[in-house]
């Protein structure tokens, strides 16, 4: 019989660090030059996975581009992996005790399609034997799946905090794929596999079942049903007292009993704080009752002239509408006074209140900007795929439509995740920059022919590399894809925005951390660009990705809405709808399997991948455009295939 330990084990809201990678000169030979003298891929791919883990694991402790001259050197490459993979964006999340219980006490809303190996957390790298690829047994695993870390707030009491779960980096920015009879981890390569916001919507879900959620007002109001409290901490107290080495487990008696003591504090602090604990997850459900329900649902998520829309929570295995939904965090924010405390007094927002001052100015202020929530939120849907962090230094701005400087890319992705400025971990986020823009790409895993790839060279450098696939391109492309992602950001949600990413910089600096998070350009005005760039209005489109570890990229274009690398260059033959999640690889084609979904325990006993159907004729979805390499014959596109598998 499968454990729940097994399930929670063999597995938000969060937008990621998802920078677009572009394409003056990038010299792509450089990237392979050992193939050029052994035309042999297998030792190619061994050195450049070896390039990869002694940059990951270089312990030399050196200054970072955003130090000042005062400042000690303290940044390494392995430092800013460690903080990658093991430090949450933030440290607001639900007591992990807490969300133990509530999955075992809830099954119908975190079993079944609902559990979290079904949301794309996917086992820890750790929970497989090294020498077989095989799962552990489920209570020698990590108590969470890989990518939901644990930390506590040190600005609480020491009695009062709690091991709170949120994403960390590696939840979006670690891919798996199957190779050899094993699932691989590829570091920087998107998690095509991950619901984001579908676990925003367990969240929610749960809460809906233990609180009284009366969205009819403004704040939307929340009390906790009490019958469903006592129930829960009447699990809690029942558990640690019959079984304390079920919340963290161990793979040794020593780390069991050491896990033990540490439950038992936990479950003590969340029982002693037990409102306090009850009350964030009200606090989240009620983020999310009025984020997703009350408005995106209704303004974005919607049929529009006959055409139907892709659901709020998903299923969209791989990709999130990162922007989109927090815009939301504008209108949550705007009944917060000491968002507006921080404004100058000419601040937009401000507009026609001059005759106001103090509270009166900023609630007359917020309540205007909440009431036009309708007019200056998105309308349209743009789910969007997870982007790889590889090599970008080649940017010239970050995010799919390059609306963000490199300044401000890793602590806006930060500050739309965790949706409070001041539970922003900005510490962690300081590493990101120097350690993704040098990031090696992971090599293609598969075989290569390489004198095939040589003819395809040529060509794509011609026609591809030289056109837009260039380093530091600023150029924004409209090529007739789908424009939703592109046209989402108005200019009020772009101030509210980066407002908000401003306050949880300033909050840092205050709090006596370092200042690495203003973009110091100059003015407000300037950095305002640099944190968010003013939207383009009719020239609005994308930026041309360099092709770093494009193999791991698939499904391609910004919305993921062709699954290979063949349908990308034979527009005629794309499908309108494909399985997405699949971590088999189409070694034919270049990117997942996609046409066909994957067996129970395909992937290994106990091992599963979150899959669903990518439909194109969905809203935000459309698979048009990018026609580019079909006038190319078919052993032309192969030869280009063959080559970019080498990138």
């Amino acid at each position: 019989m499968r454990s729940y330990f097994n399930l929670f084990s063999a597995g938000t809201l969060a937008v990621t660090l998802t920078a677009l990678s572009a394409c003056t000169e990038t010299d792509y030979s450089r990237e392979a030059p050992e193939a050029k003298k052994k035309h042999n891929w297998a030792q190619e791919k061994k050195l450049r996975e070896q390039q990869q883990a002694s940059y990951l694991n270089d312990t030399t402790i050196r200054s970072i581009s955003t130090d000042d001259a005062t400042r000690e050197p303290w940044y390494s490459n392995r430092l800013g992996y460690a903080w990658f993979t093991d430090s949450p964006l933030g440290l607001n999340g639900t007591p992990y005790v807490l969300l133990r219980a509530l999955i075992e006490l809830y099954p119908e809303i975190w079993h079944g399609e609902g559990s979290l190996g079904n949301l794309g957390f996917g086992p820890h790298p750790d929970d497989y034997d090294p020498t077989t690829g095989k799962l552990l047994p489920a209570e020698q695993r990590h108590p969470l799946p890989y990518g939901l870390v644990t930390a506590q707030d040190p600005n609480l009491p020491e009695e009062e905090r709690t091991d709170n779960v949120f994403f960390s980096c590696a939840a979006c920015h670690t891919g798996r794929v199957y190779v050899k009879g094993r699932v691989r981890h590829y570091v920087g390569a998107p998690n095509t596999e991950i619901e984001a916001q579908a676990y925003a919507g367990l969240i929610y879900k749960t809460g809906k079942a233990i609180l009284k959620i009366d969205n009819s007002t403004t704040p939307v109001q929340v009390q906790v049903n009490p019958a469903e409290a006592v129930k829960i901490a009447d699990f809690l107290k029942n558990k640690i007292a019959a079984d304390p080495a079920w919340f963290y487990g161990g793979r040794t008696d020593e780390e069991r009993h050491a896990n033990i003591e540490k439950a038992t504090v936990q479950v003590g602090r969340v029982l002693k704080n037990f409102n306090r604990a009850l009350g964030t997850l009200a606090q989240s459900s009620a983020k999310t009752e009025l984020m997703y329900i009350t408005l995106a649902s209704k303004l974005s998520y919607t049929e529009k002239n006959g055409q139907q829309s892709p659901g709020i929570f998903g299923p969209r295995p791989g990709r999130m509408d990162a922007f989109g939904l927090a815009t939301g965090l504008v209108a949550l924010h705007a009944k917060r006074e000491s968002f507006f405390e921080r404004l100058p007094g000419n601040h937009p927002f401000f507009e026609g209140l001059e005759n106001l001052e103090g509270s009166a100015k900023y609630q007359a202020a917020g309540q205007r900007l909440f009431e036009t929530a309708p007019q200056w939120m998105p309308h349209d849907p743009a789910p969007s795929d997870i982007k790889a962090l590889w090599n970008l230094h080649d940017n010239a701005y970050a995010n799919w439509d390059g609306n963000q400087a490199e300044e401000a890319r890793v602590i806006a992705s930060g500050v739309s995740s965790v949706g409070d400025p001041s539970k922003v971990d900005i510490r962690i986020h300081e590493a990101m920059n120097p350690l993704i823009n040098d990031l090696p790409p992971s090599p293609y895993p598969f075989n290569v022919n390489l004198k095939l790839a040589d003819q395809g060279k040529p060509l794509f450098e011609k026609e591809c590399a030289s056109a837009c696939h260039f380093a530091d391109n600023p150029k924004i492309y409209n090529v007739t894809t789908d424009m939703n992602r592109a046209a989402q950001i108005s200019p009020t949600a772009r101030l509210g925005l980066l407002e908000l990413t401003r306050e949880a910089c300033e909050r840092y600096v205050e709090q006596g951390g370092s200042d690495w998070c203003r973009p110091k350009q100059g003015s407000r005005e300037a950095d305002d660009e640099a944190y968010f760039v003013t939207p383009r209005g009719d020239k609005a489109g994308y930026k041309a990705n360099v092709l770093h570890g494009i193999w791991a990229q698939a499904p391609y274009l910004h919305n993921g809405s062709v699954p290979t690398l063949w349908h990308l260059m034979r527009p005629a033959e794309r499908p309108t709808t494909f399985i997405r999640g699949n971590i088999k690889y189409d070694e034919a084609r270049v990117g997942f399997v996609w046409n066909k979904t994957p067996k129970p325990d395909e992937y290994g006993e106990g091992d599963a991948v979150h899959y669903a159907e990518h439909d194109a004729s969905l809203r935000g979805n459309s698979n048009q455009g990018h026609t580019f390499g079909s006038q190319w014959t078919d052993d032309q596109v192969r030869a280009v295939i063959e080559y970019m598998k080498t990138l």
